[in-house]
């Protein structure tokens, strides 16, 4: 076998890289000379362009410039004021100067050389223009310096008119004639403010004539000479005024001739313009067609070289390729007794021959890549079929495809109920009885996320997502757990809305109820209608006592925790709990020992627990057993993961039970499962709110026909508990005369205070705002106490009074009354006195100015 001296031409690729070489080659002198004939015809373009640009540029230029002189002279003629003569005065140099500029730049123009004659005679004719603009200037200076001097003339006059005017009313005189002088006056007026004054002066220097030469008043005599003498100076002084205008006017005639007639040289130079244009641009077009001509040629010449050459290359090396190609494609089918042609080439081709015989050694690699793909799809599935979550394929017609084991559980089907090609609507069917608007959300291509309740009160998510070209996946989601905390965060913002609304309406009656009570107990003792005063005045703690269940549940009652050992307080509570149970039911108290003492007021604890037996009592009504109290000590882990001690509470019955529904109601206020008349609604309610106020939490465990346990979680005290001692209230009435100050906006309220203490042995003032108290105080030295409210209207409340009292009066016994809580902790800004909450006895209002005296 033989070879060329030179291999690498003698190759496919040396071949190919010179047809290539061959191909750019005549590319390149093609687009070389596309780029220079194209080249030279822009260049031609683009003169020509400039050339008419510069033509019409200068001409433009030169039009605009002649329009803004004629516009300045005539603006300039028109002004009055010495401003704005000045300004106008101004804005003319400029236009002058802008015109000389554009003379310069039309007599650089190519048309210039052309139309020299033209270009001379518009050169002319602006000179011209330049010149009359410049004498309209030189005669607006004259005429404002004339016209300057005629107002100032002017001016000079109405003063001796008006001085003697002002002598002619001052002595009472009538000569000159007034009528006369007004006259003056409003024709010097007029003069002054019109541009032509001339016939106005006129009409004055008549007047002048009928003015008396001697009147009877000296200083008339004195003033009218001069007065004479200046008017005559306004004659002489219009008629030069008047001439000068009619020169402007003469010099505005001329420059508007002279702007016509330039307008007329510049139309004719445009046309010329316009007619170059068009010889240009005619001569550029044949220049392009030439050139355009010229390339076409060349094109032609390169197209037949390379196709020759193309010709050539497909006939040396096509045919072997398709051969080849060919052989492949059996092989590629298993057939063996296929021989590669080409193999013999020492060029590209028979290396690809020979390569293709190498394919039977890469099967081992494959094979080891096809297990790698298998275990990564075991992977795969595996994490499919391991998802907590549903998981389904829907086709893009919605049939399903393929699911996970956790698809038909969390749907509440049966793996059987499930089959390939199923649509996913009737599979949804068999979920639940869908309502109509989840029936049209599911009847969309892509369904929004749909939440549905299965009858096992499970909650579950439907999510539906597009997959490109192969339909959508529909995630199956446990949302049962999260709803049940959503629910349980709008039962607690209900809650919250009820205590807001409870506590307003308590803060209210607690104000009511102070009236009543004590109107009632000024009512002499020995009345024929004691009994019936009586009745009412229960009624009215009754009352009092509801507004404070009120207060407990919104968590805005008067609390004086103390730390309480629980195991004394339910063996003494307890004696009394058991002589109102009935015969068929037992007590049980069972108490840690040693136990921790509870910060908690004493007085509403042994109300809550009183409440929660009665309520279970109720529970166990007809029926035998023990009712149980139990308490021990808890350590509880809170939401924010702080752990705190707690003395937990539980009462246990074994009675009818509640729902789920009831429960969920129970710790409103006013509601009841007991008969109409039976109860408040307001026992739970009072529980709850005092437990929450304490810092504690209250936790019910009940179902149907299996009893109710409530759970009472009260914080843990810092401190052992110590004893208390009652306070004395046997004594009502003091024998003191002290001067009592009672501030208190409502006036039943105050009046019935004032009657509270007339009683008691004081004697009482009354203010109805802070700053009236404060003036009482600051005016009056007999005053020994101040009893204040502490809702106020006005800009101070009762705690502001009594913070500025006490620096005024420092020694000053004070007392803070309200209806609201008045505990320091939930109020920062009471001050430090003593405190007493509405509606309260006249006993507790003498307790308290006692404590305060001391």
């Amino acid at each position: 076998m033989s070879y060329h001296a030179n291999p690498f031409f003698s190759s496919a690729r040396g071949r190919l890289l010179f047809f290539n070489l061959l191909v750019v080659a005549v590319t390149l002198m093609v687009c070389g000379v596309a780029v220079l004939g194209f080249r030279h015809a822009s260049q031609i373009q683009e003169l020509a362009q400039q050339q008419t640009l510069d033509d019409m540029t200068g001409s433009m230029n030169l039009a605009r410039d002649t329009a803004s002189v004629a516009t300045a002279a005539v603006r300039l003629s028109q002004v009055v004021g010495a401003l704005e003569y000045q300004g106008e005065a101004e804005r003319l140099k400029a236009t002058q100067s802008a015109l000389q500029h554009s003379l310069s730049q039309l007599a650089r123009a190519p048309l210039a050389q052309q139309e020299p004659q033209l270009v001379a005679q518009i050169t002319r004719r602006s000179h011209e223009l330049q010149q009359s603009v410049t004498e309209m200037l030189q005669r607006g200076q004259q005429r404002h310096l004339e016209r300057n001097a005629l107002l100032s003339s002017l001016y000079q006059n109405q003063s001796y008119l008006r001085h003697l005017q002002m002598i002619t009313a001052r002595e009472a005189s009538n000569i000159p004639d007034s009528r006369l002088l007004a006259e003056m006056d409003r024709l010097i007026i007029a003069a002054i403010q019109t541009p032509s004054p001339r016939p106005t002066i006129k009409q004055i220097s008549d007047i002048m004539g009928q003015l008396p030469s001697r009147t009877a008043s000296q200083t008339v005599d004195f003033i009218l000479p001069d007065f004479s003498a200046e008017l005559r100076k306004l004659g002489p002084l219009s008629l030069r005024l008047e001439e000068s205008d009619l020169a402007i006017s003469w010099s505005m005639f001329h420059i508007k001739a002279l702007v016509a007639l330039l307008n007329s040289d510049i139309n004719q130079y445009v046309a010329q313009v316009a007619q170059a244009s068009e010889l240009r641009t005619a001569q550029s077009h044949q220049d392009m067609h030439s050139i355009i001509l010229f390339i076409s040629a060349f094109a032609l010449l390169a197209l037949v070289i390379t196709g020759f050459a193309g010709w050539y290359i497909y006939r040396n090396l096509g045919s072997n390729l398709t051969a080849i190609s060919r052989a492949m494609s059996r092989l590629a089918r298993g057939e063996q007794d296929v021989s590669v042609p080409a193999l013999q080439r020492r060029d590209e081709l028979g290396e690809l021959a020979r390569a293709f015989n190498v394919f039977a050694r890469n099967t081992a690699s494959l094979e080891h890549t096809s297990k790698l793909l298998k275990e990564k799809s075991t992977q795969l599935e595996t994490t499919f079929h391991a998802m907590r979550d549903g998981f389904a394929l829907f086709d893009n017609r919605g049939c399903l495809v393929v699911w996970n084991p956790q698809y038909p559980l969390l749907l509440g089907l049966t793996a059987e109920a499930l089959q390939r090609g199923q649509h996913y609507q009737s599979l949804l069917q068999q979920v639940s009885d869908l309502p109509g608007h989840v029936q049209e959300n599911l009847a969309r291509p892509l369904p929004k996320p749909q939440e549905l309740q299965l009858a096992d009160n499970r909650t579950i998510e439907l999510r539906f997502s597009p997959v490109p070209g192969r339909g959508m996946v529909n995630v199956v989601l446990d949302r049962t757990e999260r709803k049940g905390l959503e629910e349980a965060l709008l039962h607690s913002q209900k809650m919250k809305a009820v205590g807001q609304l409870t506590g307003g309406l308590a803060h209210d009656f607690n104000n009511l109820l102070a009236v009543i009570i004590g109107s009632l107990e000024l009512v002499t003792p020995g009345s024929p209608d004691a009994s019936r005063i009586s009745r009412a005045l229960k009624a009215a703690e009754r009352g009092a006592l509801l507004t404070q269940r009120l207060l407990a549940f919104s968590r805005k009652q008067s609390l004086h925790p103390h730390a309480v050992e629980m195991q004394p307080l339910l063996e003494n509570l307890g004696e009394l709990i058991r002589h109102s149970l009935p015969g068929t039911l037992t007590l049980e108290i069972e108490a840690q020992s040693p136990a921790w003492p509870a910060w908690i007021d004493v007085g509403q604890l042994e109300n809550a627990i009183i409440n929660l037996v009665m309520n279970a009592r109720d529970a166990m009504e007809g029926e035998s057993g023990a009712i149980k109290i139990r308490t021990w000590n808890q350590r509880v882990t809170r939401s924010d993961g702080r752990r705190q001690d707690m003395v937990a509470l539980e009462v246990i019955d074994r009675g009818c039970g509640m729902s789920q529904e009831v429960k969920a109601q129970v710790f409103e206020p006013f509601f009841t499962t007991k008969q109409t008349g039976s109860g408040s609604g307001l026992g739970l309610s009072m529980v709850y709110g005092f437990v929450r106020q304490s810092g504690g939490r209250v936790e019910i465990e009940s179902a149907p026909g299996q009893g109710t346990t409530v759970r009472l979680q009260l914080p843990r005290a810092a401190v052992q508990a110590v004893e208390s001692r009652e306070p004395d209230v046997t004594q009502t009435r003091d024998s003191s005369d002290t001067l009592i100050l009672v501030l208190e906006d409502e006036a039943d309220v105050r009046q019935t205070l004032c009657e509270q203490l007339h009683e008691l042995g004081y004697l009482t003032l009354g203010a109805e705002t802070g700053e009236q108290a404060l003036q009482l105080l600051a005016a009056s030295t007999e005053i020994g106490a101040l009893v204040s409210d502490l809702m106020l209207p006005g800009a101070l409340s009762g705690a502001e009074v009594i913070h500025q009292a006490r620096q005024q009066h420092p020694r000053l016994p004070m007392l803070l009354i309200s209806g609201q809580d008045l505990r320091p902790a939930h109020n920062p800004a009471l001050p430090d006195v003593e405190l007493l909450r509405k509606p309260f006895t006249r006993a507790e209002l003498a307790q308290a100015l006692r404590r305060i005296a001391a």
